[in-house]
C-alpha cells in the first residue's frame, strides 16, 4: 500500500519541475528571440576571389530611392581600407566618381571619405549609380556618433543625401575591428 503523502509529495515536486522547466523554456526563447537585434550582421564571405567580412543594408534616400550600401574589409589583409559601395537601381542618379563621401555626424563634424570607384575599376567604369568609398580613416571619429548623414555628389542633380541609423554605423564600426575570423563587438 502506497503511503498518501508520499504520493502527493512526488506529484506536488513534478509539477514544480514541470513549471522550472516551462520557465526555463521560456526564458530561453525570449533570448534566443532578442538576440539578433542586439548582435551586430557582419558576415565573412567569399567576394571576388578573396574572403571579406561584411555588412549589408537597404537604405532610402531623402528623395526616397533606395540603396544598398555595404561595408566591406578583406580578411586577409588586415591594414587594407573598410570599404563602402553604394549602389542603387534608379537609372537617373549619375554618381560623380572624382569627388569624396561627405559624412555629417549628428554633433555637426564633417569629414569625407576617398572616392576609390575610379581605382578599382580597370578600363571602364561600372554604372554611374555606383560607388566605392575608403571610409577606414573616418572609424575612429565615428566611435561615439549616434548618426550620419551621408553626401554624395552628383552629374546630374543635386547631392543626394542618405541617413545612416545608429545600428547600421555600429555594424561598419564592427567591420572594422575584424581580424582573423573574431569581429568585436563596438
Amino acid at each position: 500500500m502506497k503511503h498518501p503523502i508520499s504520493s502527493d509529495h512526488h506529484s506536488f515536486t513534478q509539477t514544480v519541475m514541470k513549471l522550472v522547466v516551462m520557465l526555463g523554456l521560456t526564458l530561453l526563447l525570449v533570448l534566443l528571440w532578442s538576440a539578433p537585434v542586439a548582435l551586430a550582421k557582419v558576415q565573412f564571405l567569399k567576394e571576388a576571389d578573396q574572403w571579406v567580412y561584411q555588412s549589408q543594408q537597404t537604405l532610402t534616400d531623402t528623395m526616397g530611392n533606395s540603396w544598398e550600401i555595404t561595408a566591406l574589409k578583406p580578411m586577409e589583409q588586415p591594414r587594407a581600407g573598410v570599404y563602402l559601395w553604394l549602389t542603387t537601381q534608379t537609372d537617373s542618379i549619375h554618381l560623380d566618381a572624382t569627388q569624396p563621401l561627405i559624412v555629417k555626424t549628428n554633433s555637426g563634424e564633417e569629414l569625407s571619405a576617398s572616392n576609390l570607384t575610379r581605382q578599382h575599376f580597370i578600363g571602364d567604369l561600372p554604372a554611374s549609380n555606383i560607388a566605392q568609398y575608403d571610409i577606414r580613416p573616418l572609424l575612429p571619429y565615428l566611435q561615439d556618433t549616434h548618426s550620419l548623414k551621408l553626401q554624395l555628389s552628383t552629374k546630374t542633380r543635386d547631392d543626394v543625401n542618405i541617413l545612416i541609423p545608429h545600428d547600421v554605423l555600429e555594424e561598419w564600426l564592427n567591420v572594422g575591428t575584424c581580424q582573423s575570423l573574431i569581429c568585436a563587438d563596438s
